[in-house]
């Protein structure tokens, strides 16, 4: 086994970082993690830490749901042997559980650092403007031709509705052409052009589009607004736990880094 790096009383491998870097990033970048996770483990194993043998069962079980076990890619896994796999296993739980005692993942997060995330990003908690309509479709030959022929027999809501399901050519005619609630963007430039412009109850003049002929009718729309706080609470709540759990394990690594800093060993001639 060539090693390639010694984080105190643990060694990395050229076959470490090897598997490291498929789970992206450059061969820096993988062997930093590998450091981290050496420097965690090492804390761990000076604190007793350890796991059982149900705990190592349970975890094994879990791996075969996983699409990503131990956040590898699929595949990796098939080319470890049952030390390499065991021992891969073991040290994550107890990397894990070391973690988790420092910052639990339940750590409440006060609401007024909550409402104070939530105002400083106003904007981006904002329901876009969105529009709901009706259509009425003619492709093919002459669909311009044919769509307007249809459109003269429109007057109003109960026309439309009459002529979609007699003629339209696109399956929501069997639900009076519903296009259901969209944003600006999710369809077509042309459609957003003339469904964004109508009134509720409006009908459309025919036009085109690059896979046909339409007819719109505007059903329902709903305007941009601002989305209450209490809607968003609880999520905001987890990404802001999120956030403060990985600034506080940067800067526990930091100190480790600083508290081992001579017995981190980088083989500069194994990497080459």
């Amino acid at each position: 086994m060539q090693v390639i790096a010694k984080v105190v009383s643990h060694e990395i491998s050229r076959k470490d970082l090897d598997r490291e870097m498929a789970c992206g990033g450059t061969e820096e970048q993988a062997l930093k993690r590998l450091i981290d996770r050496c420097l965690l483990l090492e804390k761990a194993d000076q604190l007793s830490f350890s796991v059982s043998d149900d705990e190592f069962e349970i975890a094994l079980m879990e791996l075969l749901d996983e699409e990503e076990p131990l956040g590898l890619p699929q595949g990796l896994l098939q080319d470890m042997n049952a030390q390499e796999l065991e021992t891969l296993i073991r040290h994550n739980i107890i990397i894990r559980k070391y973690v988790a005692s420092l910052y639990p993942s339940d750590m409440p997060i006060p609401v007024e650092k909550i409402k104070e995330l939530y105002h400083e990003q106003l904007d981006n908690f904002c329901c876009e403007e969105m529009v709901r309509c009706s259509h009425i479709f003619i492709k093919g030959e002459n669909a311009l031709e044919r769509i307007t022929a249809i459109r003269a027999q429109i007057h109003n809501a109960e026309d439309f509705r009459k002529v979609c399901a007699s003629f339209s050519e696109c399956p929501s005619h069997k639900c009076c052409g519903d296009l259901g609630y969209f944003a600006r963007g999710k369809l077509f430039n042309e459609i957003d052009e003339v469904a964004f412009s109508l009134q509720p109850g409006e009908i459309s003049r025919p036009f085109e589009s690059p896979e046909g002929c339409h007819i719109l009718m505007l059903t329902d729309r709903k305007c941009k607004c601002l989305i209450p706080f209490e809607d968003i609470q609880e999520s905001l709540a987890t990404h802001l736990g999120q956030m403060e759990r990985e600034y506080f394990l940067l800067r526990h690594l930091a100190e480790l880094y600083e508290e081992f800093y001579s017995q981190i060993l980088i083989f500069d001639d194994a990497l080459k």
